[in-house]
């Protein structure tokens, strides 16, 4: 039988109700999110893209600042700088990755905690480590977190997962979350990556499986066991009949396996937006602390 799809829609419907209520309660306040891009891939255009139409769907504003892919190091600081001083900017966020000349950990740790609404700073990082949830985690980490409390199938309590991918916007973050005490987390977490020996043997192990390893195609059906449930994160631009349209990390043919599945495009994507959004809301409502992470 064919996998079961898990549509992020239902999931990003109650985020954005949530959102639309706190600033109900706010009308005097319209979020504003910077997104500073030094060049920028296909993948990460369309995802500013969908940031935007959401931002605007959701009385949210959106704004980018662009620099070339040549940049250099000081630049891309002094404005990170600038934006981090803007006291119009409620949120900003670096979007990743970076020209290989640039060095990521040190351009992150110029976004202030207070605005850093993808978690990478350290202190948000920090923070999700320590299991305290009032702290914004990564975005995409967050949201494979709530697709899995969003059904009794999924929840990770007492349950092995395997995570492939070692990222620190999914990967580690998403480990650290779910193996955490409370009810979205005690799973049983194996971290992968592509550099594990004899890979399928971790993930057919598993109850659940998120793969986030950036490689097309990279889980399939023979590393998996029957029945269990796939997480998705990988987004590649792939050219389709009806044109251009995204492609993950799982093969297609696991669909024939998996018995839970969340599809791409329309599965932790939209989820990951979402909760951006709610993140953006709660750095400009210092008051308003969002539900789970």
């Amino acid at each position: 039988m064919a996998a079961e799809p898990v549509k992020g829609a239902p999931i990003t419907a109650r985020i954005r109700q949530q959102v639309g209520l706190a600033l109900q309660a706010h009308p005097g306040v319209r979020p504003c999110l910077v997104n500073l891009v030094i060049g920028a891939d296909g993948a990460s255009l369309a995802y500013l893209a969908a940031i935007d139409r959401a931002c605007a769907k959701a009385g949210l504003q959106s704004r980018r600042l662009a620099l070339p892919a040549d940049a250099t190091e000081a630049q891309a600081a002094a404005a990170l700088a600038a934006l981090a001083d803007d006291p119009q900017v409620h949120a900003l966020m670096l979007q990743l990755p970076l020209p290989r000349h640039l060095d990521a950990a040190r351009l992150a740790a110029l976004v202030p905690p207070d605005k850093d609404v993808d978690g990478i700073s350290r202190a948000a990082l920090g923070a999700v480590l320590a299991g305290e949830r009032r702290h914004r985690a990564p975005c995409t980490a967050a949201a494979v977190a709530e697709i899995l409390a969003s059904d009794p199938r999924l929840l990770p309590s007492g349950r092995d997962v395997c995570i492939v991918g070692r990222s620190l916007v999914v990967g580690r973050p998403l480990a650290a979350m779910l193996a955490a005490p409370g009810p979205d987390g005690n799973a049983t977490v194996t971290l992968c990556h592509t550099r594990t020996r004899d890979l399928a043997a971790h993930t057919r192990r598993a109850d659940i499986v998120v793969v986030a390893a950036g490689v097309r195609g990279l889980l399939k059906p023979d590393m998996l066991r029957p029945g269990a449930a796939v997480i998705d994160v990988g987004t590649h631009p792939v050219e389709g009949p009806d044109g251009p349209t995204l492609v993950g990390d799982a093969d297609p043919s696991l669909a024939e396996v998996a018995g839970l599945l969340t599809p791409v495009p329309g599965g932790v994507g939209p989820v990951t937006t979402a909760v951006l959004l709610r993140h953006v809301t709660a750095a400009a409502l210092p008051g308003y602390l969002p539900p789970a992470w």
